[in-house]
Protein backbone atom coordinates (compact mmCIF):
# COMPACT_ATOMS: atom_id res chain seq x y z
CA UNK A 1 0.00 0.00 0.00
CA UNK A 2 1.29 3.56 -0.97
CA UNK A 3 2.32 5.47 2.26
CA UNK A 4 0.87 8.52 3.04
CA UNK A 5 1.87 11.29 5.27
CA UNK A 6 0.09 11.86 8.59
CA UNK A 7 -2.79 14.77 8.68
CA UNK A 8 -5.04 15.79 11.46
CA UNK A 9 -6.10 18.78 10.63
CA UNK A 10 -9.35 18.04 12.39
CA UNK A 11 -8.98 15.64 14.86
CA UNK A 12 -9.88 18.72 17.62
CA UNK A 13 -12.87 19.84 15.60
CA UNK A 14 -16.15 20.09 17.90
CA UNK A 15 -18.93 17.60 17.76
CA UNK A 16 -21.42 20.60 18.20
CA UNK A 17 -24.06 19.12 15.43
CA UNK A 18 -24.26 21.60 12.35
CA UNK A 19 -20.73 22.69 12.88
CA UNK A 20 -18.67 22.35 9.68
CA UNK A 21 -15.35 23.43 8.05
CA UNK A 22 -15.10 23.30 4.36
CA UNK A 23 -12.51 24.40 1.26
CA UNK A 24 -11.59 23.85 -2.05
CA UNK A 25 -8.45 22.38 -2.85
CA UNK A 26 -5.84 21.98 -6.33
CA UNK A 27 -3.43 19.07 -5.98
CA UNK A 28 -1.01 17.87 -7.96
CA UNK A 29 0.34 14.22 -7.67
CA UNK A 30 2.29 14.24 -3.89
CA UNK A 31 -0.83 15.31 -1.78
CA UNK A 32 -1.22 12.49 0.96
CA UNK A 33 -3.63 12.74 3.93
CA UNK A 34 -3.41 9.72 6.25
CA UNK A 35 -5.73 9.31 9.04
CA UNK A 36 -5.44 6.06 10.67
CA UNK A 37 -7.81 6.58 13.23
CA UNK A 38 -10.60 8.33 11.24
CA UNK A 39 -12.31 11.54 12.57
CA UNK A 40 -15.18 11.76 14.77
CA UNK A 41 -17.48 13.69 12.29
CA UNK A 42 -17.84 13.25 8.55
CA UNK A 43 -15.80 13.70 5.74
CA UNK A 44 -17.83 14.80 2.44
CA UNK A 45 -15.73 15.93 -1.08
CA UNK A 46 -17.27 16.14 -4.40
CA UNK A 47 -14.15 16.01 -7.31
CA UNK A 48 -14.67 18.71 -10.08
CA UNK A 49 -11.63 17.27 -12.11
CA UNK A 50 -8.87 14.64 -12.41
CA UNK A 51 -9.22 11.68 -9.87
CA UNK A 52 -9.05 11.43 -5.95
CA UNK A 53 -7.74 7.67 -4.52
CA UNK A 54 -9.20 6.36 -1.19
CA UNK A 55 -8.10 3.35 0.84
CA UNK A 56 -9.57 2.28 4.06
CA UNK A 57 -6.23 0.45 5.05
CA UNK A 58 -7.28 -2.64 3.22
CA UNK A 59 -9.28 -0.97 -0.19
CA UNK A 60 -8.83 1.24 -2.67
CA UNK A 61 -10.72 3.03 -5.34
CA UNK A 62 -10.64 6.04 -7.54
CA UNK A 63 -13.03 8.70 -7.23
CA UNK A 64 -13.72 10.56 -10.86
CA UNK A 65 -15.27 14.17 -11.97
CA UNK A 66 -18.59 14.72 -10.57
CA UNK A 67 -18.40 12.28 -8.01
CA UNK A 68 -19.10 12.18 -4.03
CA UNK A 69 -17.45 10.22 -1.61
CA UNK A 70 -18.58 10.59 2.76
CA UNK A 71 -16.10 9.00 4.71
CA UNK A 72 -17.77 8.00 8.12
CA UNK A 73 -16.49 8.83 11.83
CA UNK A 74 -14.23 6.30 12.66
CA UNK A 75 -13.49 4.88 9.68
CA UNK A 76 -9.20 4.81 9.10
CA UNK A 77 -8.79 6.56 5.75
CA UNK A 78 -6.19 7.50 3.30
CA UNK A 79 -6.40 9.54 0.03
CA UNK A 80 -4.41 11.85 -2.37
CA UNK A 81 -3.96 12.47 -6.11
CA UNK A 82 -2.72 9.75 -8.25
CA UNK A 83 -0.24 9.55 -10.34
CA UNK A 84 0.00 12.00 -13.92
CA UNK A 85 -3.35 13.37 -13.00
CA UNK A 86 -4.53 17.12 -10.74
CA UNK A 87 -7.03 16.58 -8.28
CA UNK A 88 -9.59 19.55 -8.19
CA UNK A 89 -12.45 19.46 -5.08
CA UNK A 90 -14.58 21.09 -2.64
CA UNK A 91 -14.66 19.08 0.78
CA UNK A 92 -16.21 19.68 3.79
CA UNK A 93 -15.86 18.42 7.65
CA UNK A 94 -19.03 18.30 9.77
CA UNK A 95 -21.28 16.70 12.38
CA UNK A 96 -24.74 16.06 11.39
CA UNK A 97 -27.79 16.96 12.55
CA UNK A 98 -30.21 14.23 14.11
CA UNK A 99 -32.59 14.72 11.03
CA UNK A 100 -30.19 14.29 8.48
CA UNK A 101 -28.83 10.87 9.34
CA UNK A 102 -31.18 9.31 7.19
CA UNK A 103 -29.61 11.14 3.97
CA UNK A 104 -26.05 10.08 4.80
CA UNK A 105 -27.72 6.51 3.80
CA UNK A 106 -25.53 6.08 0.60
CA UNK A 107 -24.26 3.28 -1.14
CA UNK A 108 -20.66 1.75 0.09
CA UNK A 109 -17.77 2.18 -2.57
CA UNK A 110 -15.45 0.12 0.58
CA UNK A 111 -16.23 -0.14 3.59
CA UNK A 112 -16.73 2.82 5.88
CA UNK A 113 -16.15 4.97 2.79
CA UNK A 114 -19.42 5.78 0.60
CA UNK A 115 -19.84 6.94 -2.73
CA UNK A 116 -22.87 8.94 -4.83
CA UNK A 117 -22.99 9.32 -8.86
CA UNK A 118 -25.07 11.81 -10.45
CA UNK A 119 -27.72 11.23 -13.08
CA UNK A 120 -27.96 13.99 -15.15
CA UNK A 121 -26.25 17.36 -15.56
CA UNK A 122 -28.74 19.05 -13.81
CA UNK A 123 -28.01 17.12 -10.54
CA UNK A 124 -24.55 17.51 -11.19
CA UNK A 125 -24.94 21.51 -11.60
CA UNK A 126 -27.29 21.96 -8.40
CA UNK A 127 -24.49 19.73 -6.00
CA UNK A 128 -21.94 22.11 -7.41
CA UNK A 129 -24.11 25.44 -7.05
CA UNK A 130 -24.79 24.71 -3.58
CA UNK A 131 -21.41 23.21 -2.50
CA UNK A 132 -20.07 26.68 -3.99
CA UNK A 133 -22.69 28.59 -2.02
CA UNK A 134 -21.62 26.42 1.15
CA UNK A 135 -17.75 27.41 1.24
CA UNK A 136 -18.57 31.03 0.15
CA UNK A 137 -20.68 31.64 3.29
CA UNK A 138 -18.60 29.30 5.61
CA UNK A 139 -15.66 31.99 4.79
CA UNK A 140 -17.47 34.38 6.14
CA UNK A 141 -18.24 35.23 9.97
CA UNK A 142 -21.76 36.93 10.94
CA UNK A 143 -24.56 35.14 11.92
CA UNK A 144 -26.28 34.73 8.83
CA UNK A 145 -23.69 33.34 6.78
CA UNK A 146 -23.02 30.34 9.45
CA UNK A 147 -27.01 29.06 8.64
CA UNK A 148 -26.84 29.87 4.92
CA UNK A 149 -23.87 27.56 5.02
CA UNK A 150 -25.65 25.00 7.00
CA UNK A 151 -28.74 25.14 4.49
CA UNK A 152 -26.00 24.39 1.57
CA UNK A 153 -24.73 21.51 3.02
CA UNK A 154 -28.36 20.53 3.94
CA UNK A 155 -29.29 20.92 0.44
CA UNK A 156 -26.11 18.78 -0.65
CA UNK A 157 -27.10 16.06 1.51
CA UNK A 158 -30.79 15.62 0.46
CA UNK A 159 -29.46 16.28 -3.22
CA UNK A 160 -27.44 13.22 -2.44
CA UNK A 161 -29.99 11.16 -0.64
CA UNK A 162 -32.21 11.60 -3.66
CA UNK A 163 -29.60 10.66 -6.51
CA UNK A 164 -28.70 7.45 -4.43
CA UNK A 165 -32.74 7.09 -4.14
CA UNK A 166 -33.14 7.02 -8.04
CA UNK A 167 -31.98 3.78 -9.79
CA UNK A 168 -28.93 4.65 -12.73
CA UNK A 169 -31.18 2.53 -15.33
CA UNK A 170 -35.02 1.93 -15.79
CA UNK A 171 -35.77 -0.51 -13.02
CA UNK A 172 -36.87 -4.06 -14.28
CA UNK A 173 -40.55 -4.23 -13.46
CA UNK A 174 -40.11 -6.88 -11.08
CA UNK A 175 -38.05 -4.93 -8.52
CA UNK A 176 -40.30 -2.10 -9.12
CA UNK A 177 -43.80 -4.53 -8.22
CA UNK A 178 -41.66 -5.79 -5.45
CA UNK A 179 -40.47 -2.04 -4.16
CA UNK A 180 -44.33 -0.76 -4.49
CA UNK A 181 -45.39 -4.10 -2.83
CA UNK A 182 -42.72 -3.86 0.80
CA UNK A 183 -43.80 0.14 0.45
CA UNK A 184 -47.44 -0.86 1.01
CA UNK A 185 -47.20 -3.44 3.38
CA UNK A 186 -43.81 -2.82 5.47
CA UNK A 187 -45.51 -4.35 8.28
CA UNK A 188 -46.33 -8.13 6.66
CA UNK A 189 -43.22 -10.31 7.61
CA UNK A 190 -41.76 -10.55 3.96
CA UNK A 191 -38.75 -13.01 3.46
CA UNK A 192 -36.52 -12.92 -0.17
CA UNK A 193 -38.10 -16.30 -0.83
CA UNK A 194 -41.51 -15.22 -0.80
CA UNK A 195 -40.78 -12.16 -2.70
CA UNK A 196 -38.60 -13.98 -5.12
CA UNK A 197 -42.00 -16.34 -5.51
CA UNK A 198 -44.24 -13.09 -6.08
CA UNK A 199 -42.70 -11.94 -9.42
CA UNK A 200 -41.42 -15.41 -10.41
CA UNK A 201 -37.42 -15.39 -9.80
CA UNK A 202 -35.44 -18.02 -7.39
CA UNK A 203 -33.71 -16.35 -4.23
CA UNK A 204 -30.83 -16.33 -5.20
CA UNK A 205 -31.53 -14.39 -8.95
CA UNK A 206 -34.00 -12.20 -7.31
CA UNK A 207 -31.73 -10.73 -4.37
CA UNK A 208 -28.78 -9.88 -7.28
CA UNK A 209 -31.04 -8.46 -9.39
CA UNK A 210 -32.28 -6.31 -6.62
CA UNK A 211 -29.41 -5.15 -5.26
CA UNK A 212 -27.97 -4.38 -8.26
CA UNK A 213 -31.07 -2.14 -9.47
CA UNK A 214 -31.46 -0.37 -6.23
CA UNK A 215 -27.53 -0.68 -4.21
CA UNK A 216 -29.46 -2.52 -1.49
CA UNK A 217 -30.28 -6.01 -0.01
CA UNK A 218 -34.03 -6.57 -0.34
CA UNK A 219 -34.31 -6.69 3.71
CA UNK A 220 -32.20 -3.74 4.40
CA UNK A 221 -34.64 -2.07 1.98
CA UNK A 222 -37.61 -3.49 3.40
CA UNK A 223 -36.07 -2.27 7.17
CA UNK A 224 -35.34 1.39 6.38
CA UNK A 225 -38.70 1.78 5.14
CA UNK A 226 -40.21 0.46 8.03
CA UNK A 227 -38.04 2.57 10.48
CA UNK A 228 -38.66 5.79 8.29
CA UNK A 229 -42.17 4.96 9.42
CA UNK A 230 -41.58 4.07 13.04
CA UNK A 231 -40.26 7.68 13.07
CA UNK A 232 -43.38 9.06 11.62
CA UNK A 233 -45.53 7.28 14.42
CA UNK A 234 -43.18 8.75 16.79
CA UNK A 235 -43.68 12.07 15.86
CA UNK A 236 -47.68 11.85 15.10
CA UNK A 237 -49.16 9.29 17.65
CA UNK A 238 -48.87 8.56 21.91
CA UNK A 239 -48.56 4.52 20.66
CA UNK A 240 -46.07 2.97 22.97
CA UNK A 241 -42.14 2.15 21.37
CA UNK A 242 -43.60 -1.52 21.48
CA UNK A 243 -46.77 -0.86 19.86
CA UNK A 244 -44.89 1.32 17.10
CA UNK A 245 -42.46 -2.08 16.45
CA UNK A 246 -45.75 -4.25 16.16
CA UNK A 247 -47.10 -1.79 14.05
CA UNK A 248 -44.45 -1.10 11.23
CA UNK A 249 -43.32 -5.01 11.44
CA UNK A 250 -40.91 -5.90 14.30
CA UNK A 251 -41.97 -8.73 16.12
CA UNK A 252 -39.72 -7.71 19.15
CA UNK A 253 -39.17 -3.77 20.90
CA UNK A 254 -35.64 -4.28 21.64
CA UNK A 255 -34.75 -5.08 18.02
CA UNK A 256 -37.12 -2.35 16.88
CA UNK A 257 -35.21 -0.19 19.53
CA UNK A 258 -31.68 -1.15 17.83
CA UNK A 259 -31.67 -0.81 14.47
CA UNK A 260 -33.81 2.73 14.99
CA UNK A 261 -30.90 4.09 17.44
CA UNK A 262 -28.55 2.56 14.10
CA UNK A 263 -30.43 4.12 11.34
CA UNK A 264 -31.46 7.54 13.50
CA UNK A 265 -28.25 7.24 15.61
CA UNK A 266 -30.70 7.96 18.53
CA UNK A 267 -33.25 5.42 20.65
CA UNK A 268 -36.63 5.56 19.90
CA UNK A 269 -38.00 6.79 23.14
CA UNK A 270 -34.97 9.80 22.82
CA UNK A 271 -36.20 10.64 19.70
CA UNK A 272 -39.38 11.39 21.00
CA UNK A 273 -38.78 13.18 23.91
CA UNK A 274 -36.58 15.77 21.29
CA UNK A 275 -40.00 15.69 19.67
CA UNK A 276 -41.63 16.86 23.10
CA UNK A 277 -39.24 19.32 23.61
CA UNK A 278 -39.21 21.12 20.48
CA UNK A 279 -42.76 21.53 20.24
CA UNK A 280 -43.04 23.01 24.10
CA UNK A 281 -40.61 25.76 23.26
Amino acid sequence: MTEFMSFSATENLTTIPGRLISGHYRQSFGYKVKRSNGTKDYYLTLTLKGTGLFNNGKETFECQQDEVTLITPGTPHFYGTPENTLWEFYWCHFVPKEEWLPLLQLPEAIKGIRLARFHSENESLQVFSAFNELIQYNDETDFYSERFAINALEKILLLLSKSAMQPEYPLDSRIARTLALITQHYNQPYTVAELAALVNLSPSRFAHLFKRQTGESVMDMLNKIRLRQARKLIETTSLTMAEIAEEVGFNHPFYFSRQFSAFYGTSPAVCRKRIQQLRME
